[in-house]
């Protein structure tokens, strides 16, 4: 399923909000913030653990999220300038933001967080949500479905738990051995959790999970509480088959934080501009001898999302990352100086499309903020064109001018972020200390981390010599305002895109042409595009003239899908997990051996805008040791190592 159904909350005559679908309240009417200390935070003897650089909190059961603004407003009165708390939560039914905003109007909290909690609070869709808060020393991911199902899609190390789900009574399924046992693989060696609960068998669960337990003194009429510490000793070095160790990585000790990035576009920036806010320094490097000249050079680039009738990979992580830069544009851009969220109208390009189209909408409750269907009337008001045919109108959709997100990216750290333009890298060279970066005649830059972030040219150093991308052409139209007989107010899109006017043109686009890498503008490409825009706005002339473009060179994955993460060591690698490609199941395997400190972020295709903001704060966590906003599902998906086994796969199939 695409969407979660919003808990069904009522209130008390004293306030206290209680949940009609498991009869359970959702706090103690002696006071939710006042038991968040007790249970949680003393619990957790957190207190004593604020001065870690970074701390993890997991909780099942975000409920109103009192735990999570008190335990942010405590931290914060104690956290030094360089320290970030992640907190991860799990919920199955979201409380309607409407109802949030009345329960937080009668309770003492912080009311700067509150805002800001309820200005991005997510839709009520299915998945990981990743929301920063406090100058963005917070970071709240809030995981919407099933506890169980997304416990199994997180590989993360949480310092402490709050277990704070409806009654085990009530609801059995959040407290059961499976739980238990996902809760203990996911907490640090020596990482605790606390519950208000001592039910025998929430007890027995987590004592076969492998915490030892302590009974402690609950809150107000509850006599006890519980509190558990793991015995693990040291993180796994061995997993089974099913474990898939090729695509983990081994945890990052980062001492000197400094990145050199190669490719000066969105990837380049948005890369940098993440690992800024980790108090990184960043250095982007490019041939080119401005931001944003080659693929991500074009006039404008659209946002908006894409669903498929299964919610595949490529649908959750276009319809999360949409999400997310969305999310992250409004913040850059108050003025909407350079985002543009004027909202799109998808046509379908065949009756094909038209059905899975029909299919989505049926089978899903989806928010009307994500998507309105609308007839030919609606979208030809909407859009001030004459539609031929009826769609969808995404709302929150628009696009943004690539240069001016990749400047105001760079404005946000600029004693962090430094661009070296007019230089070509042509080899990386691994030294203890960590990179050494050079053109042909000399060394331009060191540091301990490299990310290649340069589309096509990722190939072209030896470490990285197997991670083969596609190169797809695609060529823009530029239509003069002035000439054009249509003047749309909503990205229109097809199996060809119209922009809203950008520097007096309207971009339409765009090609898609395999195995040509020249950037000539065509004739026979600007009919092309003209031609299919007509299919939907029968006003269009394809006999134009005086029209300008641009053609430029995508990256893409073998499988349509980004290439993100650690580069492995490819003779080692094949040497290691010939066997799992193999299907031996009766051995396990190692982690992977990978070129310390070396990463890559490409393969971004057409759809760069939805994913690359999101994609570049996944690689961050990565190299920083933090929670995901990735499922696992789409972190393996990504993973460039899956290239790797394709191709052993391949071998022990010929």
């Amino acid at each position: 399923m695409l969407t979660v159904k919003h808990a069904q909350l009522n209130f008390h005559a004293n306030g206290t909000p209680f949940s009609t679908q498991y009869s359970d309240q959702y706090f103690s009417h002696a006071g939710a913030i006042a038991e968040c200390r007790h249970v949680f935070i003393q619990g957790n003897r957190l207190t004593q653990r604020w001065q870690q650089a970074h701390i993890s909190i997991g909780e099942l059961g975000f409920g109103c999220g009192i735990n999570f603004l008190t335990t942010c407003s405590d931290w914060l009165q104690q956290a030094r300038p360089n320290q970030r708390l992640h907190y991860i939560s799990f919920e199955k039914h979201p409380v309607h933001p409407d109802q949030l905003k009345t329960l937080y109007a009668r309770l003492a909290l912080d009311h700067s967080l509150t805002e800001q909690l309820l200005k991005q609070y997510p839709l009520a869709l299915q998945g990981f949500h990743r929301l920063h808060l406090a100058n963005r020393k917070i970071t709240l991911t809030l995981v919407f479905g099933d506890a169980l199902s997304q416990l199994k899609q997180c590989d993360m190390c949480v310092d402490a738990w709050y277990l704070d789900g409806f009654s085990p009574s009530k609801n059995p399924d959040l407290w059961s051995q499976d739980i238990a046992q996902q809760i203990y693989r996911l907490t640090q060696p020596g990482g605790t959790f606390a519950t208000y609960s001592v039910a025998a068998a929430v007890k027995q669960h987590f004592a076969s999970a492998g915490f030892t337990l302590h009974k402690q003194a609950g809150y107000a009429a509850k006599k006890h509480m519980l509190t558990g510490q793991s015995n693990k000793t040291q993180a796994a070095t061995q997993f089974h088959y099913q474990d898939k160790s090729w695509f983990k990585q081994a945890s990052s000790q980062v001492e000197a934080k400094k990145a050199i990035i190669i490719g000066a576009g969105l990837a380049g920036f948005c890369i940098a501009h993440a690992l800024a806010q980790r108090d990184w320094q960043c250095i982007i490097v490019d041939q080119q001898p401005a931001p944003a000249m080659a693929g991500s050079g074009n006039l404008n680039a659209i946002l908006m999302p894409r669903l498929s009738v299964d919610h595949d990979v490529q649908s959750q992580l276009t319809l999360q990352g949409f999400l997310y830069s969305q999310q992250l544009f409004s913040e850059l851009d108050a003025q909407n100086t350079f985002w543009h969220p004027c909202g799109a109208i998808q046509i379908a390009r065949d009756a094909t499309q038209a059905e899975r189209m029909r299919q989505i909408v049926s089978r899903e409750d989806i928010p009307d903020q994500l998507i309105q269907v609308i007839d030919q009337h609606q979208a030809s008001a909407l859009s001030q064109c004459q539609i031929e045919s009826a769609g969808w109108y995404i709302p929150l959709a628009g696009w943004i001018v690539p240069k001016q997100l990749c400047l105001a990216l760079q404005v946000c750290y600029p004693q962090q972020i430094e661009f070296i333009a007019g230089q070509h890298v042509r080899a990386l060279h691994a030294q203890p200390e960590g990179w050494q970066v050079a053109t042909q005649h000399a060394t331009i830059a060191t540091g301990s981390h490299v990310i290649l972030a340069n589309a096509n040219g990722v190939s072209e150093f030896a470490q990285a010599e197997w991670c083969q991308l596609h190169a797809k052409r695609g060529q823009l139209t530029y239509l003069p305002t002035a000439l054009s007989p249509i003047h749309p107010q909503k990205i229109i899109c097809s199996d060809v895109y119209l922009t809203p006017e950008v520097e007096q043109h309207y971009v339409v686009g765009a090609s898609f042409i395999s195995a040509d890498q020249s950037i000539d503008i065509r004739t026979q490409e600007h009919i092309d595009n003209l031609t299919r825009l007509q299919k939907i706005i029968a006003d269009v002339d394809p006999s134009l003239d005086q029209l300008g473009g641009r053609a430029a060179i995508r990256a893409v994955g073998p499988d349509r899908l980004p290439i993100l993460g650690p580069v492995a060591d490819q003779q080692k690698f094949q040497q290691t997990f010939l066997a799992a490609a193999q299907g031996n199941t009766r051995v396990q395997y190692p982690l992977p051996t990978y070129h310390q400190g070396l990463y890559v972020a490409s393969g971004f295709g057409s759809r760069g805008l939805a994913w690359i903001p999101l994609c570049a704060e996944a690689l961050a966590c990565m190299l920083n040791n933090e929670p995901s906003p990735l499922s696992g599902t789409v972190q393996q998906a990504l993973h460039p190592s899956r290239l790797l086994m394709e191709q052993l796969l391949s071998q022990a199939n010929a």
